[in-house]
């Protein structure tokens, strides 16, 4: 009797699992975010990535793939969603080396500066409410949230259940393809129209926040192990916008040059765009270049794009695939994004073409 009551208690449990796994879907809110990770994860695998780009807002408008593709013939996504903390950002790389095997991992490192022992919920879900099932998703949780909110990012359906009287067409037959052509980036057309105020230009070290400090180990201890190229930046915005965060380190230039320390002893590339160095050598113009004072628009985009194109070409001398037929839909997804920009662009502002 008892050994039928187990085999019955599975059964049920497995069928129950089974019917959540197929409405955690359609509950999920549907934000910009979904499409992109559903895309970079799951759908795309006809060539691996070159390179992946990873980390919170500041990097999903810094380094555009398209504009990598048209001037260096470099294949990349970018995995950048609002918020993503380090540690979250971690277990998303984890996840995409499931399917890929990009030659060089970018991190952005802002949330370096996050003292909080978690994230924002909200923010976290745009990453592991899209992810499947699995244990690297099950770890992911178990270490990036809260224990009391474990269950609702298991089964999402029950942090959403409210929405069952709205669902629409789009819930049941989410269109996630459309948009690739964008490879996950996005970047604003407006001008900020005003300069940093924070003091960038300092030789002085400060601690890196316990958990994110860990994390940042963690990323190079993978590169080691899945045996990838890391590269850490610094996007550009100004250190004063977290100022006044009670959760966040008082002194981000400061912390950034410990983690250039870090990344030098363990022969990690760190690029730091906030650098007055660089925005000299690349003439960038915070009132010009900058959406708001902590993201960039398209214009500072395509500054720091060309730049990092090119010091990935020196550094480790990818493959040009122009020309190439294998990698034809990537010059026809390039035009498709220029198509769709050309719109709202000027372009004697700096978004041209490219040449090869």
């Amino acid at each position: 009797m008892i050994r039928k009551a187990i085999q019955k208690s599975f059964i049920f449990t497995v069928i129950l699992l089974f019917i959540l796994s197929i409405l955690n879907p359609v509950f999920v809110i549907k934000v910009g975010h979904r499409a992109k990770m559903i895309q970079g994860l799951y759908q795309h695998r006809n060539n691996d990535f070159d390179v992946v780009l990873l980390g919170s807002s500041h990097m999903n408008s810094s380094i555009n793939p398209n504009m990598l593709w048209k001037q260096y013939g470099i294949t990349s996504f970018n995995y950048g969603t609002g918020g993503q903390p380090i540690d979250v950002t971690y277990f998303l790389l984890k996840e995409i080396l499931k399917n890929h095997k990009p030659h060089i991992v970018v991190v952005d490192l802002y949330y370096l500066g996050l003292t909080d022992e978690f994230g924002n919920e909200a923010y976290i879900r745009y990453v592991l409410d899209n992810m499947r099932f699995s244990k690297n998703k099950v770890e992911a949780i178990v270490n990036t949230t809260p224990k009391s909110r474990w269950i609702g990012y298991l089964f999402p359906i029950l942090k959403y259940h409210y929405r069952w009287k709205g669902l629409k067409e789009e819930d049941f037959k989410y269109d996630s393809a459309s948009s690739y052509y964008t490879k996950g980036f996005g970047a604003g057309t407006q001008l900020y129209g005003k300069n940093r105020l924070a003091n960038v230009s300092t030789n002085e070290r400060a601690e890196i926040p316990q958990k994110t400090k860990k994390y940042l180990y963690k990323f190079i201890e993978l590169s080691k192990k899945d045996k990838f190229k890391l590269v850490f930046t610094v996007a550009p915005h100004d250190y004063q916008s977290t100022a006044n965060r009670e959760n966040w380190v008082k002194e981000p230039a400061k912390m950034f040059n410990t983690a250039a320390d870090i990344a030098k002893e363990n022969g990690i590339s760190f690029v730091n765009y906030c650098s007055k160095e660089k925005f000299e050598e690349i003439g960038f113009d915070f009132k010009t270049d900058m959406f708001n004072e902590g993201h960039m628009n398209i214009w500072g985009s395509n500054k720091v794009t060309a730049d990092f194109g090119k010091y990935l070409n020196y550094k480790f001398k990818l493959a040009d695939h122009r020309g190439d037929t294998r990698y034809v839909q990537w010059e026809n997804d390039y035009k498709q994004y220029f198509a769709s920009q050309a719109n709202v662009i000027n372009l004697k502002r700096g978004f041209t073409h490219g040449t090869k």
